[in-house]
């Protein structure tokens, strides 16, 4: 590991940063010169101690956007290649390379958990190929991530760690390495999905327990509990179909936006938000008056 380390004052003299405390902004010089070639730091807590910082300052470093914390409490700097380059004759990889391929880069190259991410940019290190094949109603990868697991173990994997849990994995209706959907295949999905009465949308527990475990931040996955608690199964799982129906690009900050719309409105009960889907997406135009709704097309025109 180099024993030299640089700061851009890109970083630290933005109005952001000096308006910290000064031991918080302490914790991060201190963290910059204790991490390794990539970035990381695998004792925040004891470099916090011995520098006299509190846990408050920790978290104000994650909160202002400096630093992602891992589940095993292993910490990244986000701006880390703003500020450092190394030779690759100097370099050594991090050793954290399970909590190395949940993030990436992105267009300011700043760290990033991966569904955090634009679905086109690719995990560091790794290299993606744009080949894809299309499957029924939806496209799959037809590639491997360098490094990563190939999809048959993946679904090995789940099905064993998900055993007894009263579920099974379930494939998103979605692509997930950046590309658009066919527009024509959407468009079935859209006709196809309102040709079924709504009462029988599948809202079971398969839909939100396979999309949790593909959210790849432990932030992601709690704000993703908080919204099934305040608005309900049946509607979260229903803003997922409706995502996959009509977004180009899916995420969880798209799907984010769909339920902090559900919630700006009140919208809490499943026929609440078909009918809000119908007015959002164009498919009916919200009633003036008494006036009943009218649709703006009819299936099979």
């Amino acid at each position: 590991m180099a024993q030299r380390r640089m700061f851009s004052q890109k970083v630290t003299e933005t109005d952001k940063f000096l308006d910290m405390g000064l031991t918080a902004q302490s914790l991060y010089f201190h963290l910059g010169m204790n991490a390794d070639d990539d970035g990381f730091v695998g004792n925040p807590k004891s470099i916090k101690r011995m520098i006299g910082a509190s846990e408050d300052d920790l978290k104000a470093l994650v909160e202002k956007d400096y630093l992602i914390v891992f589940e095993d409490g292993v910490v990244v700097i986000k701006d880390w290649l703003v500020s450092n380059y190394v030779k690759k004759d100097r370099y050594t990889p991090t050793i954290y390379t399970d909590d190395m391929k949940l993030i990436g880069l992105d267009k300011n190259k700043r760290y990033q958990f991966v569904s955090d991410l634009e679905p086109e940019r690719n995990q560091v290190g790794t290299e993606m190929s744009p080949e894809c094949i299309q499957d029924g109603d939806k496209m799959e990868p037809n590639c491997i991530q360098s490094g990563s697991k190939n999809k048959n173990q993946i679904s090995s994997e789940n099905s064993q760690s998900q055993q007894g849990q009263g579920f099974k994995p379930m494939e998103p209706n979605w692509n997930q390495n950046g590309t658009e959907m066919d527009p024509q295949v959407r468009l079935g999905k859209v006709r196809d999905r309102l040709s079924k009465s709504k009462d029988n949308l599948n809202t079971t527990s398969t839909t939100l327990n396979s999309y949790y475990e593909k959210l790849a931040s432990q932030k992601s996955k709690i704000e993703f509990k908080t919204f099934v608690n305040e608005l309900g199964r049946d509607v979260v799982a229903f803003a997922i179909d409706s995502m996959a129906d009509n977004a180009d690009r899916p995420s969880f900050a798209y799907l984010r936006k769909i339920l902090n719309r559900y919630q700006r409105q009140g919208l809490n009960s499943l026929e609440a938000v078909q009918h809000d889907d119908d007015v959002h997406n164009g498919r009916v135009v919200a009633p003036v008056g008494n006036k009943p709704l009218i649709p703006v097309y009819k299936l099979g025109e």
